[in-house]
């Protein structure tokens, strides 16, 4: 009896044994497919930045050279300059990345403005999650 029962446990054993490769073999295939898609995406990313140079960390302006920009404060924007660019200098409050696009509040004192980026032909989205970072 021993050597039948060792019998029918060795085939039950090489059935979960071969279930559990299977299984094995499965996950292998999609790691590899997940790894192949991560891999595409890396080269997306590695697409040329029409954005650089107007966003990343930038060296302290003491005063050693006058910049040609108007600084607005916050409590002062109005309506009408929504169509153009303007400069703000303040801290930013909340920030909230969602797909293309990343929503900021920037705080002045006791006054707020919010602030929308969209990844768009001038807008990268290495931008956005620079932006998101913070």
């Amino acid at each position: 009896m021993s050597s039948t029962g060792e019998s029918t446990d060795n085939q039950a054993l090489s059935k979960k044994a071969l279930k559990k490769q299977q299984k094995e073999a499965e996950k292998a295939a999609k790691k590899a497919e997940y790894k192949k898609e991560n891999a595409q995406e890396t080269e997306v990313k590695d697409v040329v930045d029409q954005s650089k140079g107007m966003y990343g960390v930038l060296p302290l302006n003491q005063s050693q050279e006058r910049l040609s920009r108007r600084l607005h404060r916050v409590n002062e924007l109005v309506p009408d300059l929504a169509t153009q660019a303007v400069w703000v200098r303040g801290r930013l409050h909340t920030c909230r990345s969602k797909g293309k696009q990343c929503f900021f509040v920037v705080r002045q004192q006791k006054w707020t403005v919010q602030g929308v980026a969209i990844q768009n032909e001038n807008i990268s989205k290495q931008m956005i999650k620079f932006i998101s970072g913070y």
